[in-house]
């Protein structure tokens, strides 16, 4: 695998996701009984506490998210292992997060996205050829 292709998979775990996104807000794709039900559960609460700690940590793992990216985009040799430890801090916050009102085609994206990523995480570790592009082996003398 060359480096293009590596970066390929990169740009296609995020892009993937996003544009599902993008046409599932574009194009109505959820029903608006389900998008103003969810709405109204979300907002039956008042905001706390715990909602303006979970906006801060959602905006601090953007910022990791978008470090991590450009660091496997670049291949840093810290990027991996930065993107490993960021992506368990995502999962841990997405436990606290609200209830989502997905299309068939934001699920799709979104998981497709995820098995990309799965796969973007695991190739350092697991192929040679990529491994090199991270963390290059000295010439021996």
């Amino acid at each position: 695998m060359g480096k293009s292709t590596y970066r390929a998979l990169v740009i296609a775990s995020l892009g993937i996701p996003l544009f599902g996104m993008l046409a599932e807000y574009g194009f109505d794709l959820v029903p608006h009984e389900l998008t103003d039900l969810s709405q109204s559960l979300l907002m039956q609460s008042e905001v706390g506490p715990t909602d303006w700690i979970f906006l801060l940590a959602l905006s601090v793992l953007v910022v990791l998210g978008l470090i991590s990216f450009y660091g496997l985009l670049r291949f840093r040799a810290w990027a991996p292992r930065f993107t490993l430890w960021s992506s368990v801090a995502t999962w841990v916050v997405a436990c606290f997060s609200p209830p989502l009102v997905l299309s068939g085609l934001g699920n799709a994206t979104s998981a497709l996205g995820f098995a990309l990523f799965g796969a973007v995480l695991a190739l350092p570790y697991y192929a040679p050829e990529v491994r090199e592009m991270f963390w290059p082996s000295k010439p021996e003398d």
